[in-house]
């Protein structure tokens, strides 16, 4: 079953994942990766690191793309941004199973991690809809883990190319997250919302002209998703729920963003996502180009071989 025959609220069945050889080794690998996250976390960890470096010197243009966000964002370059981008990949590497943990460990696992929660009483026992509001960290799968642990939670999540990893990431997440949406059923999610749900959404990267304003975001220009400006606008709750693993405990920090003055609504959103960031500087997915949007020329280099998959991908979708 090829990708541009699902449609977006469309749940795949086993059988549509095993269509082709590739999605054939996909399942190969995920069989691998299911028997290694049952290794004690400290060996996962120094595999992950190990991944990581591995990652660091393969993905040059990632990589590139990592340094400009760095250097733009946080104004360092030289020894401290190079230090950083090795920190932020081994961070990476972890993420990968970390991801395992959350996709497949038992509830007493989960338990077992150093968690610490910061203002819960902002979402506890309230029956109202509410978007919460979440970043792109390195460990962003176990963040929904942690969260579900304490809160009844919906989400959103963008459909990939490759089917098996489709079924897997939604099958093991509607174990811990009641019910997901993918990102081109925006109305659904507000009619979620508006039936009492509390859920998820990631607002902290480029989503494109169409469906975003210019914000500062670190002080710089960047494309900024409107939806929860929108949802603001309908007095909808905006709550932010940062997860950030500060030494070996993850803390998780609860903050409700004002909805009165919407027209600063944005701006103020990119500045708590700021905060946020620099609580764990190394544990933010700094890999996406965050400015690519409203630019006249590229601040990225310019990926031909990425560019020229997706544009295959796109004519594919079309046919």
């Amino acid at each position: 079953m090829n990708r541009r025959n699902i449609s977006p609220g469309k749940q795949l069945g086993f059988l549509d994942t095993i269509g082709s050889i590739n999605e054939i080794l996909t399942w190969f690998f995920i069989g691998i990766f299911w028997l290694v996250s049952f290794l004690p976390y400290p060996v996962l960890v120094r595999l992950g690191n190990f991944i990581g470096l591995i990652l660091y010197r393969v993905s040059p243009h990632r990589r590139e793309i990592m340094k400009i966000n760095i250097e733009r964002c946080l104004k360092i370059e030289g020894a401290e941004s190079d230090a950083l981008i090795k920190a932020n990949y081994r961070s990476i590497g972890r993420g990968i199973f970390e991801m395992a943990i959350a996709w497949w460990s038992s509830e007493k696992r989960i338990s077992k991690i150093d968690t610490r929660i910061i203002n819960k009483e902002i979402l506890e026992n309230s029956g109202e809809g509410i978007l919460v509001l979440i970043k792109h960290s390195t460990h962003l799968e176990l963040d929904l883990r942690l969260l579900s642990k304490y809160f009844d939670l919906s989400g959103m999540y963008k459909l990939q190319t490759n089917n098996v990893i489709n079924y897997v990431m939604i099958s093991a997440r509607n174990k811990y997250i009641k019910g997901s949406l993918t990102n081109k059923e925006a109305v659904k999610a507000i009619r979620w919302i508006n039936s009492g749900r509390k859920f998820l959404y990631a607002a902290d990267q480029d989503y494109g002209l169409k469906v975003s304003e210019i914000v500062p975001f670190f002080g710089l220009d960047a494309a900024t998703v409107t939806f929860p400006k929108i949802l603001a606008q309908k007095k909808i709750k905006i709550v932010f729920a940062d997860v950030s693993k500060i030494g070996d405990v993850f803390e998780i920090e609860l903050r409700e963003l004002k909805t009165a003055e919407s027209d600063n609504f944005l701006q103020n959103m990119n500045e708590i996502y700021s905060e946020f960031i620099l609580k764990e500087k190394e544990g933010y997915l700094w890999m996406h180009r965050r400015f690519k949007s409203g630019y006249a020329e590229s601040v990225y280099p310019k990926w031909s071989r990425r560019d020229r998959n997706r544009e295959k991908r796109r004519i594919n979708r079309i046919n």
